[in-house]
């Protein structure tokens, strides 16, 4: 008899084992007298219960060994991370619970090699947890070639051998990789292209890199080193400047010999695809309370009875229209949590955390808590009994209610990321509506009022458990101890990691 064999009643993991190893008259008596699994398959699995439990136990206190994010199993208990990390002499900085175990697990790794390219990019990657990559400054910046400088085989950059056969040749030898140019030339485009290998085949090609565009792992190269920039500003753009003096930040100081430039995709927040289930409005009209958690709910979510709580939720249009309860003390008609809505029209108490509200906001009654309000902010007048509350929230200029307390609070104007759409055989940069990746994610260029803002320091808004302001500047601080005594990391927005790169072509190189 298999030990795998599934019976019914029996519910635990041991009971199912023990269970098939009896003898086949016993468990047919057992069936028999019951006309089912009966009491000896109700004791054995009472007896599995326990054994589950050891087992679970066992397998536990082998996972807490180990710190790292296994592929598949058990991780260890999060408490044992900073003792993990004192034994190892690690300073932990990411927020995020994944980025901690990568910081623990690969310290040995990361120590042995500390200065380099490949550990500023396998760190940034760990403590963020998303794609980045790395460009060193001192390459970014335009230099004068020397007379008798040595010049490296195009085969060992990754280029064809024919620019080292045709070197006496004029055209062959102004397009040579390693030769210093500062001139742009504008006969052959630059940019990234895939090398049409199967991403868990290791290519020859010693310029190859292997990239992660919107969960696509992908080989790819850059062709035409010294041709015109495709895309100026991403990772695709290697072309060379003069030395930009000026305070490094998202858009600026980025070409100087000090800075290692990381190029990190937007987030894309509620709408990166197959995240959240979507339909297509909602009407609730039951006298009870209704909870909605980790759904996107296009056109208009009506409530009509009831009281609604919202939970890691999109909602383009809330409507919340609820008689008011006479004779009873005041309930709120909403509470959400972690979410993101456009328009917002409550008859009663709305009570908010974490939430960004993108168009008008009116209700009778607000308590509000680490929120942004982007409309206006239409608010009934309230009294010293009934106050409203905002706290650690951005709030529209020039709001005046009586009534109203507000504690910690910003009003300068969040910004949030361009994103690309084709539209009409074209590709667009624009601000994301509401249904679109990238929908009201706040950009590196938001005042830090709103981006440090909220209590525990985090940002302000629907994102503040998605922590991308954090961990950004998470990876700025973790990088300190690791590039060399000068080198300031600078983060870069790129919509181009977003988007696989071009598919290779026979006469790329012509």
């Amino acid at each position: 008899m298999s030990a795998d064999k599934t019976y019914k009643n029996i519910k635990t993991k041991a009971g199912q084992q023990l269970y098939s190893l009896l003898p086949e008259v016993y468990r047919s008596r057992d069936s028999a007298e019951s006309k089912g699994q009966g009491d000896l398959a109700k004791f054995l699995d009472a007896c599995g219960e326990l054994l589950d439990l050891l087992r679970n136990t066992l397998d536990q206190r082998l996972a807490d060994s180990f710190p790292d994010n296994p592929q598949d199993g058990r991780a260890c208990q999060a408490w044992l991370l900073p003792y993990f990390a004192q034994l190892l002499d690690v300073r932990l900085v990411s927020p995020d619970e994944k980025g901690r175990r990568d910081e623990v697990a690969n310290a040995v790794a990361w120590r042995q090699r500390k200065g380099t390219r490949t550990a500023a990019e396998q760190i940034a990657e760990a403590v963020s947890q998303t794609e980045v990559e790395v460009q060193e400054g001192w390459k970014r910046v335009a230099t004068t070639p020397h007379i008798g400088m040595p010049l490296l085989p195009a085969r060992a950059l990754g280029e064809s051998e024919v620019f080292d056969d045709y070197r006496e040749h004029p055209i062959w030898a102004a397009r040579h990789p390693g030769l210093p140019s500062v001139t742009v030339d504008l006969r052959y485009p630059s940019r990234a292209m895939q090398l049409g290998i199967d991403p868990g085949e290791f290519p020859q090609n010693p310029a190859a890199k292997l990239t992660s565009f919107a969960g696509e792992k992908t080989w790819w190269r850059q062709v035409n080193p010294h041709g015109a920039p495709c895309f100026p500003g991403s990772y695709e753009d290697i072309a060379q400047r003069s030395v930009d003096l000026r305070t490094p930040n998202w858009k600026q100081g980025h070409f100087h010999p000090k800075r290692a430039l990381l190029f990190v995709p937007p987030p894309m927040g509620f709408f990166e695809p197959d995240l959240f289930p979507s339909q297509e409005g909602l009407e609730l009209g039951e006298d009870k309370e209704h909870v909605l958690e980790d759904q996107i709910i296009n056109k208009t979510l009506k409530v009509t009875a009831g009281r609604l709580r919202l939970v890691r939720c999109a909602v383009e249009d809330l409507k919340i229209e609820v008689p008011p309860a006479a004779g009873e003390d005041e309930e709120p008609v909403l509470v959400a949590e972690d979410c993101l809505i456009g328009e917002v029209m409550v008859n009663g108490l709305a009570r908010l955390e974490y939430c960004t509200i993108l168009g008008n906001f009116e209700c009778n009654r607000l308590q509000a808590s680490d929120s942004l309000f982007v409309g206006e902010l239409k608010l009934d007048p309230g009294t010293d009994e009934d106050p409203h509350c905002i706290r650690y929230s951005r709030i529209p200029a020039g709001v005046s209610v009586t009534g109203l307390l507000t504690y910690k609070n910003a009003i300068e104007a969040p910004v949030f990321y361009d994103f690309e759409f084709d539209e009409a055989d074209k590709v667009v940069r624009r601000c994301s509506l509401f249904g679109e990746p990238g929908c009201a994610v706040l950009h590196p260029a938001t005042p830090e009022a709103i981006r440090f803002g909220a209590e525990d320091g985090g940002e302000m808004g629907a994102h503040h458990s998605w922590r991308h302001s954090l961990l950004l500047a998470a990876v700025q601080d973790k990088l300190k101890d690791f590039l060399p005594v000068g080198i300031e990391a600078v983060l870069v927005p790129d919509l181009r990691l977003h988007r696989l790169p071009a598919l290779p072509c026979e006469n790329h190189d012509s």
